[in-house]
Formats: structure tokens, sequence, C-alpha cells
């Protein structure tokens, strides 16, 4: 069959001049279909007159089956994007699959019509390969795992598929790929996994809606061939996209060790980590500076006791201070994640957010509002409360624009102050001295720096993080 899968154009964050990412769980869908016909574009390297560019794609590709992978702020792409693929190929099923699809799956599915044919919950490799036999006429519908599809205009949702045995899984197939060009400050880009899941219970996060509270990895052996064929590509950056690698901080070393082992360490390579993580084991930091990890983004969230609580991050704040001064020893930058919009925060626990990026000399501070997002405990907690302010226009759900108020501060006071603060923050002189794009690129620093103005144009014009893409 010929099959089309879709990442939407929407980016969570306006770092556009900085960062584009592809979508790796499209490729590894697609090298589990290797018998059939499989492309796969990533609208976000699109981003004008998309549905003219869309609807010639399909006219002359007329895809049997259409994959749709959406996030929550996504959702309403994903609609626009299900529309011109119905009326451009009537007959073609289109399948809605990802983070929203599986969190808010129930609602979705409540009214019939809906704009998708089929809907899959969770891993959708498994689902896919069964899914596509069932449209051959191999299998009944009711014997494709974590499928909900509709029966006389009601809805089924046929049990969950098992988590995929991460052993089983090929090589993604990023071949299939119709566009390429990911970048990093100019340099050709690429995703890795290795490893899905993570077993911490954050309140804000999602990864257990999608995964439950598992932790799987791949062998080292199938990251090293992995970063082979990146190499092979031409990639320059690497993007490591596990949920939390440091989960186990001895298998992160000796992936970083078998990196530099393998002369795979002229790539570049940047990663999200966990404080507790990063300084759990005292090789692992020069381990990844040898690997040539430039780049770390640290969740460090809060610096605040009362929020970390709320968290359930427990008590970081030694092991903070002690990361992110490791990190900048070894030559490593720190982009640094926090949360901000608590129930309790006042104006003054926003500032104190900000004060401490500067204190830690967080290479590119990376504040989000707390977003209550479908299928998370702090979205029930905090619409108990009444404290959603937005809970039906997921379009804003970004992070960088506040969907909710605190007990103290209404929601345009909160936008107000995080604008401003982080306004100051990024044009701060002291925020160049040391900084790790200035020390390390000059014409990264200049990046940054535009991509500020745009964030302050958004700011000024009320349309701050906002993708710009156009259909």
């Amino acid at each position: 069959m010929r099959i089309l899968l879709l990442a939407m154009p929407d980016a969570a964050n306006n770092f556009n001049r900085v960062i584009k990412v592809p979508n790796l769980g499209l490729c590894s869908i697609a090298a589990h279909l290797p018998e059939h016909g499989v492309k796969i574009v990533d609208l976000v390297l699109v981003q004008r007159n998309i549905a003219s560019w869309l609807g010639k794609l399909l006219a002359e590709f007329r895809p049997e089956i259409v994959g749709i992978s959406s996030m929550s702020f996504q959702y309403q792409s994903a609609v626009r994007v299900m529309k011109i693929c119905h009326e451009t190929i009537p007959s073609a099923h289109v399948v809605l699959g990802g983070y929203h699809a599986t969190l808010a799956y129930r609602e979705l599915t409540s009214r019939w019509p809906a704009p998708f044919d089929f809907l899959v919950r969770g891993e959708g490799e498994r689902a896919m390969v069964a899914l596509v036999k069932a449209l051959h006429g191999e299998l009944p519908y009711e014997e494709v795992p974590s499928l909900s599809w509709c029966h006389q205009g009601v809805f089924r949702h046929n049990p969950a598929a098992p988590l995929m045995e991460m052993e089983s899984l090929p090589l993604p197939a990023r071949d299939a790929r119709l566009l390429d060009t990911f970048s990093y400050l100019g340099r050709k880009l690429d995703c890795l996994e290795t490893s899905r899941g993570c077993t911490m219970t954050c309140t804000f996060c999602s990864i257990t809606g999608m995964y439950g509270s598992s932790f799987r990895c791949h062998a080292v052996e199938r990251v090293v061939a992995d970063l082979k064929e990146l190499k092979r590509r031409g990639t320059r950056s690497v993007l490591l996209v596990d949920d939390n690698i440091t989960l186990d901080p001895r298998r992160f070393r000796r992936i970083a060790e078998a990196i530099a082992a393998e002369g795979l360490n002229d790539m570049e390579y940047l990663v999200q980590a966990s404080v507790a993580g990063m300084v759990a084991d005292a090789g692992l930091i020069p381990a990844l500076a040898k690997a040539n990890f430039t780049m770390v983004f640290l969740g460090i969230e809060s610096v605040i006791p009362k929020n970390l609580l709320l968290f359930q991050k427990g008590e970081v704040q030694e092991k903070t201070e002690e990361a992110v001064r490791r990190l900048r020893e070894h030559g490593i930058g720190v982009m640094g994640g926090f949360i901000i919009g608590n129930p309790d925060d006042r104006a003054e626990d926003i500032r104190a957010i900000f004060r401490a990026s500067k204190r830690l000399r967080i290479d590119l501070p990376y504040v989000q509002c707390v977003t209550p997002y479908p299928g998370t405990r702090i979205r029930e907690e905090l619409m108990k409360e009444g404290l959603v302010t937005n809970p039906h226009d997921l379009s804003r759900y970004t992070g960088f624009m506040c969907n909710v108020r605190t007990r103290h501060l209404s929601e345009r006071q909160l936008n107000r102050i995080m604008n401003w603060e982080n306004l100051k923050a990024f044009f701060s002189p002291g925020m160049f001295i040391g900084n790790y794009f200035v020390r390390r690129r000059e014409k990264a620093a200049l990046k940054v720096v535009l991509n500020n103005l745009d964030l302050v144009r958004g700011w000024f014009t009320g349309d701050q993080f906002r993708s710009r893409h156009r259909f």
C-alpha cells in the first residue's frame, strides 16, 4: 500500500532560527512497513502555502493511508491537514496518532463524524502494521491492538498493545523522508533515541500517559549502529530524544564512551537530562565532554522548595548547583528548563526563577508556564481548583503562553511578568559574558540574538511563541 506519514508544522518553541527537529517516531513506523511504499513529510519544513504544497503531493502520490502525528498544541493544524487529505483523496484512510490521540482519545472519538477514520493510541509501530493487514482484509479490526475505530457510528476502543520490545525495533527508516533539511545553528541535524519512557512521577508530564511507568533501553551496540548510519547520512548534530536518559547514568556514560571509542565524536550531541541523574555518576560529565556533547537541556523545573514538592521532584537544589557548575567546567553549554505559574506563585517567585538562572550562569534559560496538558495529573488538580483559564484552545498549549492563573496572579499578570523577565534575561549584558554560544560560535550567538528579537516582536504583538506557518 502507499502510505504517507505526516508530522505537523507547529513548533512548541519559537527557536526556528536555532533548531528544526524531525519526527523520529514516523521513521520508526516506516521501518516496520518495508514492503509498502512509505513516504514521510515533516511539515515544519514547509511552513508556507501548506495546503497547496500538500494538495499537490497528495494528488501525485495518491496514498491509500495517511498517518497524522499530533501533539495537543498541534491538533488544530492536524484537523486542517486531515480535511485537506479527505478532500484531495476521499478514498484514503486517515489515521490519527501521537501524544494527543493517546491522552485525549475518548474526547476525540466522542462524536461522529470525526475528522479521522482511525485513531491509534500509544506506540504506533505494532498497531500500524496490524491496521494495514486489517485494511487488506487479513485481520478483523477487533484484533488491531491500540486501535480506536468506528462501528455503526460509535467508536470502539481495542485493548492496548503491550509495549514494544526494544530489541525488536529496526533502525529508523530515515530514507523515507521527502524533506530532510533539519538543522541546529546551520548544521545538519538528526534525532536518535537510546531509550523510551520514564519512571518518574512528575505531575506536569504526559510521558507516563504514553508509555506507563516504564524505562526500556536499546543495547549500546544498537545505538552505535544508528549513529554510524547518521554519520553516513552527513549528520553533524545529533539530538538524543530520550524521555529521561539519565535514569541509568552508568549506561549513559557507556554510550558516551562508545561514541568516543568509535570515532563518532566528530558529530556534536545535544541531550535533555535530569539534574539528579547528571551528577549521580562522577564519570558521566567528563565522558560526555570527550564524546562531544556540547549542549545539555537540564530539567531544573524550579529552585523553590514548595514547587519542587508540587512537581514531586525531590530536594535537588544542591544537585542543580553541582550539575551546572560541572557541565560548564567541562565546556558543555547548559540550557536550563524552568516552570512558572504554579498555584502559589507570586510575582516575586517568578522573579526568583530568573535571578536563579542568572546566578547559576545558565547559557540559555528556557522558562515555561505550567501547562495543563490533557491526561496529566496537574490538569486535574488545576481544573479542580478553578485555576485553568483556557481549558479548550489547545493551540495555546505551547508552554510559552499562560493558560492558567495562580492564587495570587491573573493569567494576564502571569504572562506579563514572564514576558518582561524573559526580555530582561535575554538582553542582559551579563547573559553574554562567558556564554556558551559566544564562547563557541559567534554566528550561533547572532542567531540566538536574532531569534530573541523575533520573540520580542511576538510579545509586543500578542503573538508570542506561535508558529509562523501558513496554510
